[in-house]
């Protein structure tokens, strides 16, 4: 057990690595919103919370395109023929 979940954390931490960087991403510029905030900084306050925005957008658009390709190679190995000579059931 413990072999299979080093092989699955080696196997994962290559493929989610885009998405480590966009929650450090995220992680850095809320924390820079939170300052100015506190601050009172209101044009900081609203840079900070658009950049945060792209990040989660392109965080969604890097897990939705994952999911597509991933739905379009298993769709071209899914039969869509039915075979002939098989029993009916009637």
């Amino acid at each position: 057990m413990k072999t299979l979940h080093t092989l699955t954390r080696q196997f994962l931490l290559p493929l989610l690595l885009p998405l480590t960087f966009g929650v450090a991403l995220l992680r850095i510029h809320g924390g820079r919103a939170r300052s100015a905030r506190a601050a009172g900084d209101r044009g900081a306050l609203s840079i900070e919370m658009a950049l945060i925005v792209i990040v989660v957008v392109a965080i969604a658009g890097a897990v939705l395109a994952a999911v597509s390709s991933f739905g379009n190679t298993v769709k071209k190995t899914v039969p869509t023929t039915i075979p002939t000579g098989l029993p009916t059931s009637s």
